[in-house]
């Protein structure tokens, strides 16, 4: 055989060799599967309705974004979507067909505390992990819980421990509570009943209402002798909007009217005008850094809204399920709970990284407290009169740990 025939040969197998590693290569990179399906299980009807609907299109938006650059390892995310309703029987039901029927990677978007209670028993079960949005419930989760996560709304318990630290810190004197008639507004009363008492020179007032009452001037003339300079409604989060509005009306002469994790614009669409330079809400997003204001100027080109906390946690959410599937190589729900449970996934624009203790609660939460401030958002909601400020940041506070 002549030399050259060979070489030639030689080049062949060397090529056939390469093209055969390079296609081994390209198969152990990809999932071995078309599809990642991860559960949008929303309230889209009731009383969290906006809730619902801001993280549904954070979470589009975060699977938008993935697909545009090739989906995770050559496979496309889906949402399977549906709206629970606020009702637990029809989210139990939903989350059942998710986890057995459409075999979901997770599932995301739970805001209301009582849907939270029933659906972390469901995500044991079927060992299918759950991200918690907005249900901040100290009982949801308990030292056995392996597969519910929370995102961007701490226990009960830590967010009263932010709130004291804000009179602490900012010293006010006189403070103001309203809480409704349930376990979240309990727990509320319950941490700052004992913290406030803890602060020399404070005095505060705790009032309770119905979760359902929609006239408060009979409970805010109970605390109008008070002249609070501060009033904190995390407690009573429906009431929220109504309860800042008819104080405002009534001549409190107190700066802030704090809430919970409500969508800002759902704030002023309650409260108007007059609340500018007034409304706080509890926050779990940087907006100052730049790649939030990056990301809410495109949230905002898409979906024609503002780039909320529900909004971001939906996305940052899908973006850390992403992340575990590529790490983990796998779709299996197993494998992504623990794979969440053991790790760390931040981002700039998110107020705290995403690490857990092993029963899934929020290991570093540095919350956060947002002024809703008259001014110019620029491209990050166009049209508005109203720009987010920080107004506190916390320390990073200790993580809750369940009775039992």
């Amino acid at each position: 055989m002549k030399k050259s025939a060979v070489v030639a040969i030689v080049a062949i197998v060397a090529v056939a060799a390469v093209a055969s590693s390079a296609f081994l290569l390209l198969s152990q990179q990809r999932l071995g599967v078309s599809e990642v399906k991860i559960g949008a299980l929303v309230p889209l009807t009731g009383p969290f309705a906006v809730y619902g609907a801001y993280t549904l299109d954070g979470m589009r938006f975060a699977v938008d974004e993935i697909n545009s650059r090739g989906g995770v390892l050559g496979a496309r995310i889906v949402l399977v979507e549906a709206d629970e309703k606020n009702d637990a029987k029809e989210a139990v039901a939903i989350f059942k067909r998710m986890a057995e029927l459409d075999k979901v990677t997770a599932v995301v978007g739970t805001i209301s505390s009582g849907i939270g209670a029933v659906l972390t028993a469901e995500a044991e079960q079927a060992k299918v992990p759950l991200f918690l949005v907005a249900a901040g419930s100290h009982t949801i989760l308990t030292k056995d819980s392996r597969f519910t996560f929370r995102t961007c709304l701490p226990p009960a318990p830590t967010n009263g421990e932010l709130l004291a630290n804000f009179v602490r810190d900012k010293g006010y004197r006189k403070v103001g509570v309203i809480i409704a008639s349930y376990e979240w507004g309990f727990a509320i009363k319950e941490v700052l009943d004992k913290r406030l008492r803890q602060i020399p020179n404070v005095q505060f007032q705790i009032e309770e209402t119905p979760l359902g009452e929609t006239d408060f001037t009979t409970v805010l003339r109970k605390l109008q002798p008070l002249q609070p300079d501060v009033m904190i409604l995390t407690g009573h989060p429906p009431g929220f909007p109504t309860i800042a509005k008819q104080a405002i009306e009534l001549g409190f002469p107190s700066a802030y009217y704090i809430a919970s994790v409500q969508p800002p614009e759902l704030m002023l669409r309650g409260v108007g005008d007059i609340g500018l330079d007034k409304l706080v809400t509890t926050t779990c997003v940087n907006t100052e850094s730049a790649e939030y204001r990056d990301l809410a100027a495109k949230f905002f080109q898409k979906y024609n809204k503002y780039f909320d906390h529900n909004a971001v946690t939906g996305y940052i959410t899908v973006l850390a399920i992403a992340d575990a599937v590529e790490k983990t190589r796998s779709t299996n729900p197993v494998a992504i709970a623990d794979h969440i449970r053991k790790s760390e996934f931040s981002r700039p624009f998110y107020a705290w990284p995403l690490s857990y203790t092993e029963w899934g609660e929020i290991k570093k939460p540095a919350m956060r407290l947002a002024v809703i401030k008259r001014g110019n958002p620029g491209p990050l909601n166009p049209g508005a009169n109203w720009v987010v400020e920080n107004l506190y940041v916390s320390p990073p506070v200790e993580p809750y740990v369940p009775a039992k």
